[in-house]
């Protein structure tokens, strides 16, 4: 059985790393999460799931596995991914924290690798490849492993390529010291709480990523299920946009206005952005040509016609 929401482990080995894992009503996800974690090479680490308010079905997947490794906490009402990932580090006991999205899997030597890279490489997030796994193609992710030499906003949002991928930092493969995220936790009022996070951890706290050049994490994406994720629209991303203006340079503001905020509004149908975000990007940022060529084609081409040109072209496509 799980132990109670507040029941200490039975081990009193304290491990050195807390996996965390928000979940809810994806039973049959979580429990392919967990296998992937219980079949980790490395060996010292507890798995906090964190159920997002209530949810009996997967309690009841939760009540098969006997591992006294496994501890289990109830939300009495959703906090969101953000909230409950927050919940989890609470009741961490690890030095470091890992996360892990209930729909996305580790591969075996993923948390050996980068403990190896953590340990050598001094206070930093320590990252993977992933095999990104959608209903078109598969694709390996990032093209492009972050250098700690350009600004991390501008690494994220100044597109250098027609699709997406180039850039990438998924949350399922992050490794780093819990010190580090109790100064920083994830905030769950934004609709990007991932890329928020990431950004006042480099540009407010000061830390590096390191990334591990291996494929560690499976990520699936693109599919008909539901998220604990906020989908929120056009609006609250380019409010979030706004509220972050401080912390970004003119390029990765128009980058993140015409990339992700552009896509949005045009997946909406919100034709009246088309103008606004333009003129924002001048006003605001710095934006290349190549920024305002994605910005136009997401406007031109359907989203599924865009998907299936991504798969040809192959960003790093597996064969």
């Amino acid at each position: 059985m799980p132990r109670l929401p507040d029941e200490p482990l039975i081990s009193s080995t304290i491990p050195e790393v807390s996996v965390v894992i928000p979940t809810c009503r994806r039973p049959t996800l979580l429990l392919r999460a967990l296998a992937s974690v219980f079949a980790q090479t490395y060996q010292h680490y507890e798995v906090i799931v964190v159920v997002d308010g209530p949810d009996q079905e997967t309690l009841a997947a939760l009540s098969v596995i006997r591992d006294a490794r496994l501890r289990v906490f109830v939300n009495p009402r959703s906090l969101s991914a953000a909230g409950a990932r927050n919940r989890g580090v609470k009741h961490a006991r690890g030095h470091w924290i890992a996360f892990l999205d209930d729909d996305d899997e580790w591969l075996p030597q993923k948390l050996e690798r980068q403990m190896a890279c953590a340990l050598s490489s001094g206070p930093a997030l320590v990252t993977a490849l992933s095999r990104v796994v959608t209903p078109v193609a598969t694709y390996v992710w990032p093209g492009t492993v972050f250098d700690n030499v350009l600004p991390i906003d501008e690494y994220l949002f100044d597109r250098q390529a027609l699709f997406a991928g180039e850039s990438f930092i998924q949350t399922s493969s992050y490794v780093l010291p819990r010190a580090a995220y109790q100064g920083c936790p994830f905030r769950s009022d934004t609709p990007h709480d991932d890329w928020d996070f990431l950004l006042r951890l480099c540009k407010q706290r000061g830390m590096r990523v390191e990334t591990v050049p291996e494929v560690l994490v499976q990520v699936h994406c693109e599919g008909p299920r539901l998220s604990l994720s906020q989908h929120d629209s056009w609006v609250a991303s380019l409010y979030w946009l706004d509220s972050i203006r401080s912390l970004i340079t003119p390029r990765a503001y128009s980058g993140f206005c015409l990339g992700v905020v552009g896509p949005r509004a045009a997946n909406e149908h919100a034709y009246s952005a088309f103008f606004l975000l333009l003129l924002k990007a001048l006003r605001n940022g710095a934006p290349r040509p190549r920024q305002v060529l994605v910005f136009l084609s997401f406007w031109a081409m359907p989203q599924g016609l865009r998907r299936r040109l991504r798969a040809l072209v192959g960003v790093r496509r597996e064969g």
